[in-house]
């Protein structure tokens, strides 16, 4: 199933500005929905995030990913909540046929009270989550840091 993929070099990936993200709410809602509907990527840049803490997860996310299936379907996507888990169930609808990837979908309202969050009382060696994401994101030392999303891993 599914084949080697090509190399695209002139693809757009668009970088959103979260700074004055209070007064820019509208702005920066409207640049998410354009990117995420017409493009399918986009990278966030001043959000407050620290390189450390960004590349932690991305850490995590790779230590999440190289566990035993058996394990990580213990956090299976939990249907109408778009928490969890899963693999090889999203169905492209240009070809009929699921893609080749893993994911772990995270939906704020429903992170801690559905038990999606990997803990180590699950087995998974992944401890709470530490902290809630800031409402307003604080103006970053790196004007140019992104933070790309680390909860998905392509094929196999």
């Amino acid at each position: 199933m599914g084949g080697a993929g090509t190399e695209a070099s002139g693809r757009e990936i668009r970088r959103i500005d979260l700074s004055d993200f209070d007064a820019r709410k509208a702005e920066i809602t409207e640049q998410l929905w354009a990117a995420a509907t017409g493009i399918g990527f986009f990278q966030l840049v001043h959000h407050g995030i620290e390189q450390s803490t960004v590349e932690r997860a991305f850490a995590d996310a790779e230590r999440f990913f190289a566990l035993p299936e058996e394990t990580k379907a213990r956090h299976a996507l939990k249907k109408g909540l778009n928490s969890g888990w899963e693999s090889t169930t999203q169905v492209r609808p240009s070809i009929g046929r699921p893609d080749q990837k893993e994911s772990y979908q995270l939906t704020r309202p429903h992170l801690l009270l559905t038990g999606a969050a990997p803990r180590a009382a699950a087995g998974t060696g992944f401890a709470r989550p530490r902290s809630r994401r800031p409402s307003r994101p604080p103006r970053p030392s790196d004007p140019n840091a992104a933070a790309p999303c680390p909860t998905s891993r392509g094929s196999r």
